[in-house]
């Protein structure tokens, strides 16, 4: 199965119908058996549309708006397909999700972003508001399971996170 989905409701069926059906959506190692999905919940997709495409410079994969039902923006974030999704009917904050990537250089990773953040209209948001779309947290030694790593966490909107560790 293409898509393991967190959460549930009308996006199961199309962003799984559509993940299987158009395979052009490719992203990440061939399909096999594995993850390679996770979907956000939120009630505010503009926020997620800031992160994904002025910081990550994720590729979108698909832009679906379902007219008084839901608006679902699907991303390739490092070979993993995020999808999020705003129910207009009954719009649900993200709460807490954290993805977290094992990588080779936190520093190159965390220069980058910032340098994505600066370089955008980000910018040029107070900070409070360039806050509740992107927020920097290097964590230099610190222990993840049994491995001391150096971490960059990136928080998102609504309790969303994205960690990078570099095991030392």
């Amino acid at each position: 199965m293409r898509a393991i989905l967190m959460g549930a409701g009308l996006l199961w069926g199309v962003a799984a119908a559509n993940l299987h059906a158009e395979e052009p959506l490719a992203c990440g190692p061939s399909p096999t058996e594995g993850f390679s999905n996770i979907q956000i919940e939120t009630a505010d997709i503009t926020l997620h549309e800031r992160l994904f495409e002025l910081v990550f410079h994720a590729p979108s994969l698909q832009r679906l708006d379902h007219p008084q039902t839901d608006l679902i923006r699907i991303y390739c974030l490092r070979d993993v397909v995020v999808a999020i999704r705003q129910d207009l009917r009954h719009p649900r904050q993200t709460g807490w999700v954290q993805v977290n990537f094992w990588v080779k250089d936190v520093a190159s990773i965390h220069q980058a972003l910032q340098s994505a953040v600066r370089d955008s209209a980000l910018a040029q948001l107070p900070e409070a508001d360039r806050d509740n779309v992107v927020r920097f947290r290097m964590k230099p030694g610190v222990m993840r399971g049994h491995r001391k790593v150096d971490r960059l966490e990136v928080y998102g909107p609504e309790g969303f996170l994205i960690g990078f560790d570099q095991p030392q």
